[in-house]
């Protein structure tokens, strides 16, 4: 019997590690954030996959402007960055890191922590997002 209840939490315990990381993955639509001001009529998109994440800000012509990509994880709720790859006017981001608590509740995701530049200088940052269908 204690096998039988040892294996089943188990279970539960795995399954609600993928359900949380599935609940992020897919292409998200900023909609506010302290790190950065969006100009007027300019869009910006999370895509994130089950290892990965990008984002892109485009103009109203559809032309990206700005953008960085990289691996994440997701562990008890806290999304870690590593950016790898940057656009112009990102490069100084490149290899650098993001950790923030996650929330997911239907089509919307809050992210709050902080962008580590370096170990003297954090940028605290919050993020609102709505999943795009």
């Amino acid at each position: 019997m204690k096998t039988k209840t040892f294996f089943f939490a188990l279970l539960l315990i795995v399954a609600t590690s993928t359900l949380s990381a599935q609940n992020i993955q897919g292409t998200w639509k900023s909609l506010d954030s302290s790190g950065r001001s969006t100009p007027e009529g300019y869009t910006v998109l999370k895509h994130i996959t089950s290892t990965h994440f990008i984002w892109t800000m485009f103009d109203k012509e559809g032309n990206i402007i700005s953008g960085a990509s990289g691996i994440y994880t997701l562990k008890d709720g806290v999304y870690t960055e590593k950016i790898l790859y940057a656009l112009p006017g990102m490069t100084s981001w490149k290899g650098k890191s993001a950790t923030y608590e996650v929330k997911v509740e239907g089509k919307k995701m809050w992210i709050s922590g902080y962008l580590e530049f370096d170990q003297n200088r954090k940028v605290q940052n919050e993020e609102n997002w709505e999943i795009v269908e």
